[in-house]
């Protein structure tokens, strides 16, 4: 029975795989973010729902960045190197390590299969964690045909680009401290409760090294096996 709940609560954890946040760090930033995680207006089952991540963890060094989320006997890793547009996630799950790569053609495909969404930008802002942050709407329809508009903070102390090149929020021009990410039965809300960037800040390399006992394995092939 716990295996079994483990697994649901893995197949649920992929759906992440394409949407937990990436820094594109072009403007070199260093530092370490922390976002508490909730799941508004999800269509999933309340036991389901209580097992999911409610942080995720990202560590940024140059152009490589680390973001993690645990959820009881699972842990999800995702490296992404934004020089060369690519992400290895991975997935530790019932004693087992498995990789997933993805190339910049990967990223784009599962944009696409996300719902687009239509950025509006508001003249509102907001002080967050010491930022002063800028407030826009995102419009989406999700698979049901409901109308959803989910709110995003970002601020452009931390930024000159966008920051995050697997989520489609590339008109976003800065990083974002609170958004929102729906994803079939799954809507994930994001609110950064801490930043730490300076320059000089020790990151060990260590941090973007694939495991060498994680097994490859693709999307689709992990899907499977989970079901």
């Amino acid at each position: 029975m716990q295996s079994q709940t483990i697994r649901q609560i893995a197949t649920v954890l992929v759906v992440l795989i394409l949407s937990s946040p990436a820094i594109y760090c072009q403007n070199l930033f260093t530092g370490r973010i922390t976002y508490e995680m909730s799941y508004p207006g999800s269509r999933i089952d309340l036991a389901t729902l209580e097992q999911l991540p409610r942080e995720t963890h990202v560590i940024a060094k140059n152009k490589m960045v680390r973001t993690e989320m645990e959820a009881g006997e699972l842990t999800q890793i995702k490296i992404a190197d934004s020089e060369k547009h690519t992400v290895s996630t991975i997935l530790e799950i019932l004693r087992e390590k498995y990789v997933i790569h993805k190339s910049r053609d990967n990223i784009q495909q599962a944009l696409r299969e996300l719902p687009e969404p239509e950025i509006s930008f508001k003249n509102e802002t907001k002080e967050i964690l010491g930022f002063e942050c800028k407030r826009a709407e995102a419009l989406i329809y999700d698979e049901f045909g409901e109308e959803h508009v989910m709110e995003i903070y970002y601020t452009e102390e931390i930024s000159g680009k966008p920051f995050n090149f697997d989520l489609p929020y590339n008109e976003i021009p800065g990083l974002m401290l609170i958004y929102e990410v729906r994803s079939g039965n799954l809507n994930m809300r994001y609110e950064a409760t801490s930043v730490r960037s300076r320059w000089g800040m020790f990151i060990s390399n260590r941090n973007f090294r694939i495991p060498d006992d994680a097994k490859e394995i693709t999307f689709e092939e992990l899907r499977e096996k989970l079901q």
